[in-house]
């Protein structure tokens, strides 16, 4: 089975630190034996990760640095630094943006809902007020069982249907970790039907039943940025020129290039197959044309009209 291998990327490593350092925080110390465990990560990962935490601080960096050291029995100590004491002045994008990534970090193996964290979260959830939902990610049913066996490194039989092939297979994964990218959730396994590791999108799995069996721990990294959408370089690419009532498309889904054109953006983006691309281009509307390949140029109309048919047959 394949496996990746390289440093975690920073935006994995920040997530961590951001559900680690509360909880250390409020204990004071932690043995590096105990946290490994807790947060499924190895201690020589661990260490670097406190080592570079111990390096943050607020500008000139002489007395607003965080204050946390490893003693030579292998404990974790920390005091919480002084500017942690005072009340943040939080902008309102910046206190969505803070909730939204706490959000995120709080799926991640050893975050506790009722720690420190988790009670941050839900008092900046209060200040905000409603507004706030919109930038909740809606979680697919089978999300929190996925995050749990990913903890245990637990076998989960699923029901997936797969975009790429438009067909649904039975299969069982070894889920390693559950994240988050623009608004979809994801998870990355260990899947026995391709003997690879691979990411499966979890509102697609129709059904899931987390079994009694078990493989060994395993880390991986996180993808970030777009390059991971690209994995099948055989998948076709559409270029699409939108205006400014579609333009959500780039914040929606990973694409590969945009340039602007006055008020109407070009965008590049892989399309997982024609029935995908169907349902973005019906989203779209009049918002959107295609501009390439040329048999997609009248996609949505095709499909527009399909559906008319089928709803007016008869």
């Amino acid at each position: 089975m394949s496996t990746r291998r390289g440093p975690r990327g920073v935006g994995e490593r920040l997530r961590r630190l951001l559900v680690m350092l509360p909880w250390l925080m409020e204990r004071g110390h932690a043995s590096l034996v105990e946290m490994a465990e807790r947060f499924q990560i190895s201690e020589n990962e661990l260490v670097r990760d406190l080592e570079q935490a111990a390096m943050c601080g607020l500008p000139p960096y002489l007395d607003e640095m965080v204050d946390l050291y490893i003693d030579d029995d292998g404990v974790a100590h920390v005091d919480v630094p002084r500017f942690f004491t005072r009340p943040l002045r939080l902008t309102a994008v910046e206190g969505f943006a803070l909730l939204a990534a706490g959000r995120v970090a709080m799926s991640l193996p050893g975050a506790d809902p009722q720690g420190p964290l988790g009670r941050a979260l839900a008092k900046l959830e209060a200040v905000l007020g409603d507004d706030s939902m919109v930038f909740d990610l809606a979680e697919p049913p089978a999300t929190a069982d996925l995050i749990a066996a990913a903890s245990t490194s637990t076998r989960v039989a699923i029901t997936y249907w797969s975009a790429s092939s438009d067909e649904t297979t039975e299969r069982v994964i070894t889920p390693r970790a559950v994240f988050a990218d623009r608004g979809r959730w994801y998870v990355i396994a260990d899947d026995d039907r391709s003997g690879e590791e691979r990411i499966f999108r979890i509102d697609r799995i129709d059904a899931w039943k987390v079994t009694e069996e078990s493989d060994r721990p395993r880390l991986v990294e996180v993808p970030t940025g777009d390059a991971w959408f690209d994995d099948a370089p055989d998948l076709p690419v559409v270029r699409l020129r939108v205006d400014p009532a579609g333009q959500w498309l780039v914040e929606r889904f990973p694409v590969r290039s945009v340039t602007h054109d006055g008020d109407h953006v070009v965008v590049e983006m892989v399309v997982a197959n024609e029935r995908w691309l169907e349902h973005v281009l019906l989203r779209l509307g009049r918002h959107a044309t295609v501009e390439s390949p040329a048999e997609w140029g009248d996609l949505a109309a095709r499909a527009a009209t399909r559906l008319l048919d089928a709803r007016y047959a008869g």
